[in-house]
Protein backbone atom coordinates (compact mmCIF):
# COMPACT_ATOMS: atom_id res chain seq x y z
CA UNK A 1 0.00 0.00 0.00
CA UNK A 2 1.61 3.31 -0.55
CA UNK A 3 2.16 5.70 2.02
CA UNK A 4 -0.13 8.36 2.78
CA UNK A 5 2.45 11.10 2.82
CA UNK A 6 3.59 9.69 -0.72
CA UNK A 7 0.01 10.58 -2.00
CA UNK A 8 -0.53 13.94 -0.71
CA UNK A 9 2.78 15.19 -2.16
CA UNK A 10 1.56 13.84 -5.49
CA UNK A 11 -1.61 15.47 -5.33
CA UNK A 12 0.22 18.50 -4.43
CA UNK A 13 2.51 18.21 -7.46
CA UNK A 14 -0.33 17.96 -9.80
CA UNK A 15 -2.29 20.69 -8.50
CA UNK A 16 0.95 22.74 -9.16
CA UNK A 17 1.26 21.34 -13.04
CA UNK A 18 -2.46 21.79 -13.05
CA UNK A 19 -2.08 25.17 -12.17
CA UNK A 20 -0.08 26.20 -15.15
CA UNK A 21 -1.93 24.50 -17.83
CA UNK A 22 -4.85 26.04 -16.77
CA UNK A 23 -4.26 29.57 -17.20
CA UNK A 24 -2.96 28.88 -20.78
CA UNK A 25 -5.93 26.71 -21.38
CA UNK A 26 -8.14 29.32 -20.68
CA UNK A 27 -6.87 31.45 -23.57
CA UNK A 28 -7.35 29.16 -25.69
CA UNK A 29 -10.61 28.55 -24.64
CA UNK A 30 -11.43 32.30 -24.17
CA UNK A 31 -10.80 32.92 -27.93
CA UNK A 32 -12.34 29.45 -29.21
CA UNK A 33 -15.34 30.13 -27.64
CA UNK A 34 -15.98 33.44 -29.11
CA UNK A 35 -14.80 33.06 -32.30
CA UNK A 36 -14.36 29.51 -33.15
CA UNK A 37 -10.91 29.35 -34.35
CA UNK A 38 -8.17 27.67 -32.59
CA UNK A 39 -5.07 29.84 -32.16
CA UNK A 40 -1.75 27.76 -32.08
CA UNK A 41 0.35 30.88 -30.94
CA UNK A 42 -0.82 31.42 -26.99
CA UNK A 43 2.16 28.89 -26.10
CA UNK A 44 4.86 31.10 -27.26
CA UNK A 45 3.18 34.04 -25.66
CA UNK A 46 3.59 32.47 -22.39
CA UNK A 47 7.18 31.74 -23.50
CA UNK A 48 7.64 35.40 -24.56
CA UNK A 49 6.14 36.95 -21.63
CA UNK A 50 8.27 34.42 -19.61
CA UNK A 51 11.09 36.16 -20.36
CA UNK A 52 10.02 39.38 -19.50
CA UNK A 53 8.84 38.22 -16.53
CA UNK A 54 12.56 36.96 -15.59
CA UNK A 55 14.00 40.29 -17.23
CA UNK A 56 12.64 42.43 -14.94
CA UNK A 57 12.71 40.19 -11.96
CA UNK A 58 16.42 40.83 -12.57
CA UNK A 59 16.41 44.04 -13.40
CA UNK A 60 14.53 44.39 -9.98
CA UNK A 61 17.20 42.43 -8.47
CA UNK A 62 19.81 44.91 -10.13
CA UNK A 63 18.51 47.39 -8.17
CA UNK A 64 18.47 46.14 -4.84
CA UNK A 65 14.61 45.24 -4.55
CA UNK A 66 13.08 42.71 -2.01
CA UNK A 67 11.42 39.43 -2.63
CA UNK A 68 7.94 41.19 -2.96
CA UNK A 69 9.20 43.72 -5.11
CA UNK A 70 10.68 41.55 -7.34
CA UNK A 71 7.92 39.21 -7.55
CA UNK A 72 5.68 42.33 -8.35
CA UNK A 73 8.04 43.46 -11.13
CA UNK A 74 8.21 40.02 -13.04
CA UNK A 75 4.54 40.47 -12.94
CA UNK A 76 4.35 43.88 -14.25
CA UNK A 77 6.78 42.78 -16.81
CA UNK A 78 4.33 39.88 -17.87
CA UNK A 79 1.31 41.13 -17.60
CA UNK A 80 2.24 44.41 -19.59
CA UNK A 81 4.09 42.46 -22.50
CA UNK A 82 0.84 40.06 -22.50
CA UNK A 83 -1.74 42.76 -22.83
CA UNK A 84 0.32 44.28 -25.55
CA UNK A 85 1.20 41.46 -27.38
CA UNK A 86 -2.59 40.19 -27.51
CA UNK A 87 -3.56 43.44 -29.15
CA UNK A 88 -0.98 43.80 -31.37
CA UNK A 89 -1.35 40.29 -32.70
CA UNK A 90 -5.45 40.48 -33.16
CA UNK A 91 -4.71 43.86 -34.88
CA UNK A 92 -1.53 42.97 -37.39
CA UNK A 93 -2.21 39.44 -37.99
CA UNK A 94 -5.73 37.33 -36.98
CA UNK A 95 -8.63 40.48 -36.93
CA UNK A 96 -8.09 40.60 -40.78
CA UNK A 97 -8.19 36.71 -41.33
CA UNK A 98 -11.04 36.19 -38.89
CA UNK A 99 -13.89 35.98 -41.69
CA UNK A 100 -11.34 33.64 -44.02
CA UNK A 101 -11.11 30.44 -43.91
CA UNK A 102 -10.20 28.82 -40.30
CA UNK A 103 -7.16 26.98 -42.01
CA UNK A 104 -5.63 30.29 -42.83
CA UNK A 105 -5.51 31.51 -39.19
CA UNK A 106 -4.62 28.91 -37.67
CA UNK A 107 -1.04 28.59 -40.05
CA UNK A 108 -1.30 32.45 -39.25
CA UNK A 109 -0.97 31.88 -35.54
CA UNK A 110 1.71 29.09 -35.95
CA UNK A 111 3.77 31.96 -37.73
CA UNK A 112 3.25 34.59 -35.06
CA UNK A 113 4.33 31.73 -32.77
CA UNK A 114 7.50 30.71 -35.06
CA UNK A 115 8.26 34.77 -35.15
CA UNK A 116 7.95 34.72 -31.23
CA UNK A 117 10.57 31.80 -30.79
CA UNK A 118 13.26 33.19 -33.10
CA UNK A 119 13.20 36.62 -31.39
CA UNK A 120 13.96 35.18 -28.19
CA UNK A 121 16.62 32.59 -29.97
CA UNK A 122 17.93 35.72 -31.21
CA UNK A 123 17.58 37.96 -28.20
CA UNK A 124 18.96 35.37 -25.76
CA UNK A 125 21.54 33.82 -28.05
CA UNK A 126 19.92 30.40 -28.30
CA UNK A 127 20.64 30.01 -23.96
CA UNK A 128 18.32 28.98 -21.25
CA UNK A 129 17.92 32.51 -18.93
CA UNK A 130 17.79 31.66 -15.26
CA UNK A 131 16.60 33.50 -11.99
CA UNK A 132 17.48 32.48 -8.50
CA UNK A 133 14.92 30.48 -6.94
CA UNK A 134 12.81 32.47 -4.83
CA UNK A 135 10.91 31.34 -2.03
CA UNK A 136 12.10 27.63 -2.06
CA UNK A 137 11.73 27.78 1.99
CA UNK A 138 9.02 24.50 2.99
CA UNK A 139 5.38 26.00 3.82
CA UNK A 140 4.30 22.69 4.95
CA UNK A 141 6.63 19.91 6.00
CA UNK A 142 6.64 16.63 8.22
CA UNK A 143 5.87 13.54 8.33
CA UNK A 144 2.78 11.27 6.81
CA UNK A 145 2.93 7.77 7.65
CA UNK A 146 6.51 6.94 6.58
CA UNK A 147 7.67 9.33 3.68
CA UNK A 148 7.96 13.24 4.17
CA UNK A 149 5.48 15.64 2.70
CA UNK A 150 7.55 19.02 1.92
CA UNK A 151 5.01 22.18 0.10
CA UNK A 152 7.23 25.20 -0.41
CA UNK A 153 5.80 28.85 0.00
CA UNK A 154 6.10 29.26 -3.98
CA UNK A 155 4.34 26.16 -4.58
CA UNK A 156 1.67 27.49 -2.45
CA UNK A 157 1.28 30.64 -3.66
CA UNK A 158 0.78 29.39 -7.33
CA UNK A 159 -1.68 27.20 -6.71
CA UNK A 160 -3.57 30.15 -4.44
CA UNK A 161 -2.95 32.46 -7.03
CA UNK A 162 -4.08 30.67 -9.64
CA UNK A 163 -7.22 29.48 -7.47
CA UNK A 164 -7.91 33.04 -7.23
CA UNK A 165 -7.46 33.96 -11.06
CA UNK A 166 -9.75 31.04 -12.18
CA UNK A 167 -12.52 32.00 -9.61
CA UNK A 168 -11.98 35.57 -10.78
CA UNK A 169 -12.56 34.44 -14.50
CA UNK A 170 -15.48 32.37 -14.09
CA UNK A 171 -17.07 35.21 -11.81
CA UNK A 172 -16.43 37.84 -14.57
CA UNK A 173 -18.35 35.69 -17.11
CA UNK A 174 -21.07 35.25 -14.97
CA UNK A 175 -21.63 38.59 -13.13
CA UNK A 176 -20.31 41.43 -15.27
CA UNK A 177 -21.06 42.88 -18.17
CA UNK A 178 -18.02 42.23 -19.92
CA UNK A 179 -18.70 38.14 -19.09
CA UNK A 180 -22.24 38.99 -20.55
CA UNK A 181 -21.07 40.47 -23.96
CA UNK A 182 -19.18 37.62 -24.61
CA UNK A 183 -21.46 35.23 -23.98
CA UNK A 184 -23.76 37.05 -26.16
CA UNK A 185 -21.33 37.13 -28.55
CA UNK A 186 -19.92 33.53 -28.33
CA UNK A 187 -23.66 32.10 -28.39
CA UNK A 188 -25.09 33.83 -31.56
CA UNK A 189 -22.23 36.94 -33.17
CA UNK A 190 -25.19 37.84 -36.16
CA UNK A 191 -27.49 38.30 -33.17
CA UNK A 192 -25.46 40.38 -31.07
CA UNK A 193 -24.57 42.27 -34.10
CA UNK A 194 -28.37 43.31 -34.40
CA UNK A 195 -29.25 44.27 -31.04
CA UNK A 196 -25.85 46.69 -30.80
CA UNK A 197 -23.00 44.82 -29.15
CA UNK A 198 -19.93 46.04 -30.16
CA UNK A 199 -18.97 42.64 -31.68
CA UNK A 200 -15.20 43.91 -32.36
CA UNK A 201 -14.45 45.66 -29.14
CA UNK A 202 -15.35 42.16 -27.38
CA UNK A 203 -12.96 40.78 -29.35
CA UNK A 204 -10.42 42.80 -28.77
CA UNK A 205 -10.87 42.56 -25.12
CA UNK A 206 -10.94 38.87 -25.06
CA UNK A 207 -7.59 38.94 -27.22
CA UNK A 208 -6.51 41.06 -24.74
CA UNK A 209 -7.61 39.13 -21.61
CA UNK A 210 -6.36 35.71 -23.21
CA UNK A 211 -2.91 36.84 -23.82
CA UNK A 212 -2.64 38.36 -20.06
CA UNK A 213 -3.88 34.34 -18.84
CA UNK A 214 -0.94 33.21 -21.25
CA UNK A 215 1.42 35.73 -19.50
CA UNK A 216 0.01 34.49 -16.18
CA UNK A 217 1.12 31.25 -16.50
CA UNK A 218 4.96 32.22 -18.34
CA UNK A 219 4.92 34.47 -15.20
CA UNK A 220 4.50 31.39 -13.14
CA UNK A 221 6.53 29.41 -14.85
CA UNK A 222 9.72 31.48 -14.79
CA UNK A 223 9.04 32.25 -10.79
CA UNK A 224 8.90 28.72 -10.01
CA UNK A 225 11.24 27.20 -12.34
CA UNK A 226 13.47 29.87 -12.30
CA UNK A 227 14.77 28.80 -16.03
CA UNK A 228 13.26 29.91 -19.30
CA UNK A 229 14.35 29.02 -22.96
CA UNK A 230 12.43 30.28 -26.28
CA UNK A 231 11.48 26.46 -27.09
CA UNK A 232 9.36 26.10 -23.99
CA UNK A 233 6.20 27.54 -25.66
CA UNK A 234 5.31 24.39 -28.42
CA UNK A 235 5.30 21.91 -25.84
CA UNK A 236 3.56 23.62 -23.16
CA UNK A 237 1.12 25.35 -25.88
CA UNK A 238 0.65 21.62 -27.24
CA UNK A 239 -0.44 20.45 -23.63
CA UNK A 240 -2.58 23.35 -22.40
CA UNK A 241 -4.03 22.77 -26.02
CA UNK A 242 -4.78 18.89 -25.20
CA UNK A 243 -6.44 20.24 -21.83
CA UNK A 244 -8.87 22.36 -23.62
CA UNK A 245 -9.81 19.33 -26.43
CA UNK A 246 -10.28 17.01 -23.14
CA UNK A 247 -12.46 19.34 -21.12
CA UNK A 248 -14.58 20.62 -24.44
CA UNK A 249 -13.09 23.13 -26.67
CA UNK A 250 -14.79 26.47 -26.07
CA UNK A 251 -15.43 26.39 -22.63
CA UNK A 252 -13.76 27.57 -19.70
CA UNK A 253 -14.81 25.15 -17.35
CA UNK A 254 -13.91 22.32 -19.54
CA UNK A 255 -10.59 24.13 -20.06
CA UNK A 256 -9.78 24.24 -16.27
CA UNK A 257 -11.05 20.61 -15.75
CA UNK A 258 -9.19 19.55 -18.93
CA UNK A 259 -6.30 21.01 -17.27
CA UNK A 260 -6.33 19.22 -13.93
CA UNK A 261 -6.95 15.88 -15.69
CA UNK A 262 -4.07 16.20 -17.60
CA UNK A 263 -1.80 17.53 -14.69
CA UNK A 264 -2.72 14.32 -12.65
CA UNK A 265 -2.38 11.99 -15.42
CA UNK A 266 1.14 13.04 -15.91
CA UNK A 267 2.28 13.26 -12.51
CA UNK A 268 0.02 9.93 -11.55
CA UNK A 269 2.84 8.46 -14.39
CA UNK A 270 6.07 9.81 -13.48
CA UNK A 271 5.19 8.30 -9.91
CA UNK A 272 4.63 5.15 -10.97
CA UNK A 273 6.27 4.61 -14.31
CA UNK A 274 9.58 5.77 -16.34
CA UNK A 275 9.72 9.40 -16.52
CA UNK A 276 10.90 9.22 -20.55
CA UNK A 277 7.42 7.24 -21.42
CA UNK A 278 5.51 10.52 -19.67
CA UNK A 279 4.66 12.45 -22.77
CA UNK A 280 3.43 9.45 -25.21
CA UNK A 281 1.29 7.76 -22.53
CA UNK A 282 -0.03 10.57 -21.06
CA UNK A 283 -0.62 12.05 -24.85
CA UNK A 284 -2.09 8.51 -25.80
CA UNK A 285 -4.51 8.33 -22.64
CA UNK A 286 -5.67 11.82 -23.79
CA UNK A 287 -6.29 10.64 -27.94
CA UNK A 288 -8.20 7.23 -26.16
CA UNK A 289 -10.54 9.94 -24.32
CA UNK A 290 -11.09 12.01 -27.28
CA UNK A 291 -11.89 8.81 -29.64
CA UNK A 292 -14.92 8.08 -27.33
CA UNK A 293 -16.06 11.35 -26.33
CA UNK A 294 -14.80 13.95 -29.36
CA UNK A 295 -16.90 16.74 -28.02
CA UNK A 296 -14.59 16.50 -23.93
CA UNK A 297 -15.60 16.20 -20.68
CA UNK A 298 -17.81 19.26 -20.23
CA UNK A 299 -18.10 19.95 -24.35
CA UNK A 300 -21.10 21.41 -26.08
CA UNK A 301 -21.92 21.91 -29.96
CA UNK A 302 -20.03 23.68 -31.71
CA UNK A 303 -21.88 26.57 -33.81
CA UNK A 304 -20.77 28.48 -37.25
CA UNK A 305 -17.82 30.10 -37.87
CA UNK A 306 -17.34 33.57 -36.66
CA UNK A 307 -18.66 36.53 -38.56
CA UNK A 308 -17.62 39.89 -38.11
Amino acid sequence: MLPTGYVVQQVFNALLVGSFYSLLAVSYALVHGLTNRIVLSFGDMAMFCAFASLYAALAAVTLGAHTAAMLAAGLAGSMLSAAALGLFSLKAVFAPLMTGRSQTLLIASVSLGLVLQETMRLQSGGREQWLEPILGNAAIEGMAGSFMIRISAMQMLIIGGTAAVLLAMSGALRWTKLGRLWRACSEDAPLARLIGIDVGKVTSLTFVVAAVYAGAAGFTLAIYYGGVSFYMGLMLGLKALFASLIGGFGTIGGAIAGAFVLAFLETAWAAFFPLGYRDAAVFAIVLSVLVIRPEGLLGVKLRRDYER
